[in-house]
């Protein structure tokens, strides 16, 4: 029997029966996900969710240039867009959409530690301004 380990991600197309695959939680029926080659086996036990290895928080954050700064690509964008003849799109701000996976962090330590990171690494604080969500 396989037994799936750390959040229960297991990437490629097994080479072995479906049935032997057991979840921190519960037996996994894996064939649905053979096609795409890779899948994220959830945990749908919700009283042993906080024990399960595969849950996890998800984080979203998203960066823009702040409105002081010229935004020379969402203007480009902006003509295009208007010369494929959607005219009314009066602005465009292009920015960057991020997605964390949190393991092992409080809600709280996870909102203290994204703060940092967003500030720190996935901006330049000079020219670009962020927000994020954490999501259970």
């Amino acid at each position: 029997m396989f037994h799936v380990e750390h959040r229960c991600a297991i990437v490629g197309v097994p080479t072995f029966p479906a049935s032997d695959i057991l979840c921190n939680c519960r037996r996994v029926d894996i064939s649905a996900f053979k096609s795409s080659g890779s899948f994220l086996v959830k945990c749908s036990d919700p009283s042993r969710k906080r024990k399960c290895y595969n849950v996890m928080m998800k984080a979203h954050v998203w960066v823009m240039p702040k409105r002081t700064v010229l935004d020379p690509q969402g203007q480009t964008i902006q003509y295009a867009l208007a010369g494929l003849g959607y005219a009314q799109v009066k602005d465009v701000r292009q920015g960057k959409f991020f997605v964390l996976d949190l393991d092992g962090w409080s809600r709280d330590d996870a909102q203290r530690q994204l703060e940092r990171i967003s500030k720190d690494v996935l901006t330049n604080p000079v020219i670009e301004e962020y927000r994020f969500e954490i999501i259970d």
